[in-house]
């Protein structure tokens, strides 16, 4: 492992996890990468079966966390126009494993061969 890196206890990443799960129900949905369109915009594939536009929201672009096709991300639904909406979260390996572990996420829908 590389130095400084330190492999997170399963407890730490269920406090982790608590604070990065969809809050409103119809509002936050989880999403998966399609394509980017430029801009900090992409299209994504939302769990609830729309295929929404999306934008990077700014504490996320500020991250340097580049999405790719594939990824995990969960999507804020704007609520005065549904077709769209803001990616407020990317998950990781660990994070999509946890949540489809715990229920949250099909394991057909988000396999792990489609985060490579």
């Amino acid at each position: 492992m590389p130095k400084g890196k330190k492999k997170a206890p399963e407890s730490s990443l269920d406090e982790e996890m608590n604070d990065l799960l969809p809050v409103e129900e119809d509002l936050e949905v989880f999403g998966r990468i399609l394509e980017p369109l430029g801009k900090g915009h992409f299209r994504v594939e939302c769990s609830d079966g729309v295929i929404r536009v999306c934008r990077v929201r700014g504490k996320l672009r500020g991250r340097r966390s580049w999405l790719k096709n594939g990824d995990i991300v969960l999507v804020s639904i704007w609520p005065f126009k549904r077709d769209r909406g803001d990616i407020v979260v990317k998950y990781n390996r660990a994070q999509v494993q946890w949540l489809i572990e715990r229920g949250y996420l099909d394991k057909s829908w988000a396999t792990m061969e489609d985060l490579g």
